[in-house]
């Protein structure tokens, strides 16, 4: 009992620290996206929806190298009899999701989109009990969700960082994206459901998903972008990329979409969704601090604490299980 208990703890150990690690890099992506966006911030750059292209071609390589490893197949029949349902959940976490995030950033602070891009989960809460059966709206998920928009309600008015241009602007930007991510959960949720309830179809994976929705974003976000730069149909152009933009869509690429959503996945199996869901708390106030300790933006010692406070409150409420609902929680936080 001794040795299987010091196995068990091992892997939470584990788990914990790899769940912690995912957290920091997603909370790094905030000042990284403003860095790498805004031109008075980082310096010269290139169009925000041009990154996310470069970002996903790079992460959809990784990604069907890592599901062919575990897999053993990519199973590209399903996709190719699902390609509608993985079209539209492309465009909700690809597509519409990145312009929000990173034409967003442009006009707010980096600290502000943190801490508002969490709402994700209470918006994920709402329209999952909309929309599932399986889902219930209960007096801790409202309670939970009047908090989060608390949260919100207290940065747009109250934040410190006021010197940045168009800030609503890209508040509005940033809720849009989170909204958007969130009716990609719902829906990846439904159609996971729906194949869980046909034992004959292929049950895909959390990864089987994430590897076919990029492509399909890719996909659907790459003759946007194309079109609103058609200089970038000239492969010569790539090659005047600024090398700090390289960087930043290296980091976007390879370690907060490819590497921590697999320590996140890996963090999953040791624990379980709710309780690695809570982790998800994280990313804003690593956010917040990253982004005071690289950008020098400013940190108000009682509104950022006090909204990070009433976020994370929030989350853990509607993250509680109900004693006569048994659901599974899994409120992505990705960026």
């Amino acid at each position: 009992m001794n040795i299987i208990s010091n196995v068990k703890s091992k892997q939470e150990i584990i788990a914990y620290l790899m769940l912690i690690l995912t957290m920091v890099i997603w909370g790094g992506t905030w000042p990284l996206g403003k860095w790498l966006v805004d031109e008075d911030v980082g310096g010269e750059t290139i169009p925000p929806m041009m990154i996310a292209v470069i970002r996903y071609f790079l992460a959809i390589i990784c990604f069907f190298f890592i599901l062919k490893f575990k897999e053993g197949t990519l199973n590209w029949h399903f996709a190719k009899e699902n390609w509608r349902i993985l079209t539209l959940m492309g465009i909700l976490s690809v597509t519409i999701y990145q312009a929000g995030f990173l034409l967003g950033e442009i006009f707010t602070s980096a600290s502000d989109a943190s801490i508002m891009v969490a709402t994700n989960a209470t918006w994920v809460v709402i329209l999952s009990s909309k929309f599932l059966k399986t889902e219930f709206f209960s007096w801790k998920k409202a309670a939970g969700t009047l908090l989060a928009f608390m949260a919100v309600i207290i940065v747009v008015g109250f934040s410190p960082n006021v010197d940045v241009p168009n800030r609503i602007l890209g508040d509005i930007l940033i809720l849009a994206a989170a909204f958007a991510y969130a009716v990609y959960t719902v829906t990846s949720r439904y159609f996971m459901n729906k194949t869980q309830h046909s034992p004959n179809l292929y049950q895909p994976s959390s990864l089987w998903i994430m590897t076919w929705v990029s492509f399909f974003g890719f996909l659907a976000t790459t003759p946007l972008a194309l079109i609103s730069s058609p200089e970038f149909f000239n492969p010569l152009e790539y090659f005047t990329i600024p090398n700090r933009v390289w960087i930043g869509i290296a980091y976007l690429a390879f370690l907060s979409t490819v590497g921590a959503y697999t320590f996140y996945l890996e963090g999953v199996k040791r624990l379980s969704a709710s309780r690695a869901a809570i982790f998800q708390t994280l990313v804003p106030l690593f956010g917040v601090i990253f982004s005071a300790i690289f950008l020098q933006e400013q940190f108000d010692v009682f509104i950022y604490p006090f909204a990070l406070f009433l976020v994370i409150l929030g989350i853990t409420l509607v993250n509680l299980k109900s004693p006569n609902n048994k659901e599974k929680k899994e409120n992505n936080i990705i960026s």
